[in-house]
């Protein structure tokens, strides 16, 4: 490992200092943000002296970090020569939530960010989230740059309770929800379709039917327990798992419709009392798309659509968008408000759907006509009024 100053020659004879770093056969730069003047007099060289002393006491102190990271020192400067890799791994391991993927999906995206070099605590500013949040941006689409960079500003509050960061240096960087989205909405006439058809798998076609019809996602599916029914007032009274710990609206209360009662009448209850015996989630899309391939719809289907396709028809069929936030559980009416878009954009098709009339109107055409329909009246009325006289 080796930690060097360099000098790059910029404009007007100028110099900027730069931190050259080479560990475990990997190199790269930092910039100092420091700049040598020309030496034209005595007080210029003064300066650019102190100007080193203070590049060389950095570098120093950087390379203490290094040591004290790599040899596991205990000190009070130890926090500084963390490698924050490691930290997100140690967030990865004690996080309880159900969305753990997209935390392991933030930690591999940080990963290609830094091009596997280590990250430290040291190099944790605001301009350095706002370039990860953009990366995300540049890679990633829809939703998921915005749902990876709070995963990774939930690791960096993680370090701010072990005391390893003063502050969350992301927590002012202002993150964009697009109104994007990306995935695909199945409507009524093709939910019927599925229906009919025979899936590979029976579970997962009564699951992801049931979802249609609720709104309820994979991992409230997978876990919905019979004491969560109430089949005589035709209710379901579930605790949402993926917004338990932060939403005010976890609990949610939803009215069974004919559809889903059918559904839920159809199974036996497994062991454990749980309502459907489902598969893996990989062996459950699999079958999924073989059902939706079946079926005869050309569209990517994940079992998550079932809950954009039921927000989607409450709207398409006259519901306020108060009423079908309630219904799918949302915190807030922002995050119900992307399917207005969407229904809006359905309708337009709808509309543009309409066969063309098989006339094409020429204006000038139609103006001379009427011209002369409204001289002819004229004529024919004074040759009769000049009759009668």
């Amino acid at each position: 490992m080796g930690i060097t100053i360099e000098k790059k020659k910029r404009e007007n004879g100028r110099f900027a200092l730069y931190l050259s770093f080479c560990f475990e056969h990997k190199r790269w730069r930092e910039s100092l943000h420091i700049m040598l003047e020309p030496p034209v007099d005595a007080a210029t060289r003064r300066m650019n002296r102190e100007k080193m002393k203070m590049a060389m006491a950095i570098r120093n102190k950087r390379e203490l970090d290094f040591l004290a990271n790599r040899n596991n020192v205990k000190s009070s400067q130890r926090s500084a020569g963390v490698n924050w890799l490691d930290i997100f791994q140690e967030f990865i391991e004690q996080y309880q939530g159900k969305d753990i993927k997209m935390v392991k999906a933030s930690s591999n995206y940080l990963r290609l960010f830094v091009e596997g070099r280590p990250l430290y605590s040291w190099q944790l500013n605001r301009p350095f989230c706002s370039q990860f949040y953009e990366f995300l941006k540049r890679r990633l689409s829809g939703h998921t740059p915005a749902g990876y960079f709070n995963k990774f500003k939930q690791c960096l509050d993680y370090g701010v309770e072990r005391h390893l960061l003063p502050a969350n240096p992301a927590r002012n960087v202002r993150v964009v929800t697009q109104n994007e989205f990306t995935k695909a909405i199945l409507n009524a006439d093709e939910i019927a379709r599925l229906a009919a058809t025979l899936c590979p798998d029976h579970e997962v076609k009564r699951a992801f039917l049931f979802a249609c019809n609720t709104g309820l996602r994979w991992c409230d599916v997978t876990s919905l327990h019979v004491d969560a029914v109430d089949l005589p007032n035709r209710m379901l009274h579930i605790v949402q798992r993926k917004v338990e710990q932060h939403s005010s609206k976890a609990v949610l209360h939803l009215a069974l419709n004919d559809s889903a009662l059918t559904l839920l009448h159809a199974f036996s209850p497994t062991p454990d009392g749980h309502v459907f015996a489902l598969p893996s989630y990989s062996y459950s899309r699999r079958m999924l798309m073989a059902w939706v391939d079946r079926a005869g719809i050309g569209k990517h289907i994940t079992f998550h659509c079932a809950r954009h396709s039921f927000v989607t028809n409450l709207l398409l069929g006259g519901a306020n968008i108060k009423t079908a936030s309630e219904l799918a559980g949302h915190s807030t009416i922002r995050h119900t408000e992307k399917y207005v878009h969407i229904v809006d954009e359905l309708k337009r098709k709808a509309v543009d759907s309409l066969p063309p009339l098989p006339v094409e109107f020429d204006r000038q055409a139609v103006l001379r006509q009427e011209r002369t329909a409204s001289g002819n009246y004229f004529s024919d009325t004074d040759s009769w009024s000049s009759a009668d006289n």
